[in-house]
């Protein structure tokens, strides 16, 4: 007889809701009801057993509130995280799930908040002598012009991001030849100019330079990385070459999957000096030199996991069976797929 189980997907309402689901779904030795969480009251969602309505997780105690009295209604026994915020809180309140019975494959909380701040993440990495290039901190007006001239600006361009961005929002391109600010995207702030159009963006958009991080602009192929990690034990490493039009874009637009040895010593080293405890996601770039550099991580699936699942690599799969106790697969592909996505991916 197949084992039940119920499980709750926060964000419910995204974009790539239907290719976690359809992994979840794709699991054949448990029976499982997925239900579904979102702030959204107009996210309509007919693939899962229900849809709940929830507060946003900036109310804190209503959130929790809200996710324990559904967990206890719909007899939930895993909770898959779908936004930053929400992995933040899961990992500062694990112990108290935990008591309640109810898992969430997550690090604990100093991790977590570690991986989500570049600034922080960077120098843990640096100080365990992990090579993640050069970098600058800037926490003020004054940092800025001394951080960008350590990099090179204005004879290089120059990558300003928000410590705690995510999803390209607040990533600015500083390019010396360009006189005007151009926005790279139409539904959040990330854009390109020189250093004189950023202040004068930045200054009627009324945005501090303070929480930010420089780094260089290295224009090279860029990799999603999906991974999973037992205690600091790699897993899963998937990596997944972008084919974007636009390298910003927050959706997938294509990948190809593929083994690069190089990203994946250097991601394995990242998960081990971290102790890194469930699905994290990497974002990382070739340099000129042909070596691995990081640009982003989160401590939770990324949202285009769905596009391993159709290259026959089920990540949340392995997540469930290890919350069930039964027995795991370590995945490291070797097999080059591409991948273009329609209404969903699809392998050719």
């Amino acid at each position: 007889m197949k084992k039940k189980i119920n499980i709750l997907i926060t964000c419910a309402g995204g974009k790539y809701t239907y290719d976690l689901v359809n992994a979840i779904n794709s699991v054949k030795d448990i029976k499982i009801n997925i239900f579904g969480v979102d702030s959204n009251p107009k996210s309509k969602i007919i693939y899962i057993k229900k849809l709940y309505k929830i507060p946003r997780v900036s109310s804190k105690k209503l959130f929790l509130k809200k996710v324990f009295s559904l967990c206890k209604k719909e007899k939930i026994k895993i909770i898959f995280p779908g936004s930053e915020r929400e992995s933040i809180l899961f990992s500062k309140y694990k112990n108290l799930f935990e008591k309640k019975k109810i898992g969430i494959l997550i690090s604990d909380y100093k991790i977590v908040s570690n991986l989500i701040d570049k600034g922080k993440m960077f120098n843990f990495l640096e100080k365990n002598n992990v090579n993640i290039g050069k970098w600058e901190t800037i926490d003020s007006y004054m940092d800025l012009n001394s951080a960008i001239k350590k990099l090179g600006y204005p004879f290089k361009k120059v990558v300003l991001k928000q410590r705690k961005g995510t999803g390209s929002r607040g990533v600015i391109i500083l390019d010396s030849k360009l006189r005007r600010f151009k926005f790279l995207l139409k539904n959040r702030f990330c854009g390109t100019g020189n250093i004189n159009s950023v202040k004068k963006e930045f200054k009627k958009r009324k945005i501090k330079f303070d929480n930010l991080i420089c780094m260089p602009f290295y224009g090279g192929d860029t990799y999603d990385v999906d991974c999973l990690a037992f205690n600091g034990e790699a897993r899963v490493i998937i990596s997944r070459l972008r084919q974007y039009d636009n390298a910003l874009s927050p959706y997938n637009e294509g990948c190809i999957l593929e083994n690069n040895h190089k990203i994946y010593k250097y991601i394995k080293k990242i998960i081990n000096v971290f102790k890194i405890h469930g699905a994290c996601d990497f974002d990382v770039t070739i340099d000129k030199s042909g070596n691995p550099k990081l640009l982003d991580s989160s401590n939770r699936m990324s949202g285009s996991v769905g596009a391993s699942f159709v290259a026959g690599y089920n990540l949340p799969e392995q997540i469930i069976k290890y919350m069930c106790g039964l027995k795991t697969k370590k995945i490291f592909p070797n097999k080059k797929t591409r991948l273009i996505p329609v209404n969903k991916f699809v392998s050719i």
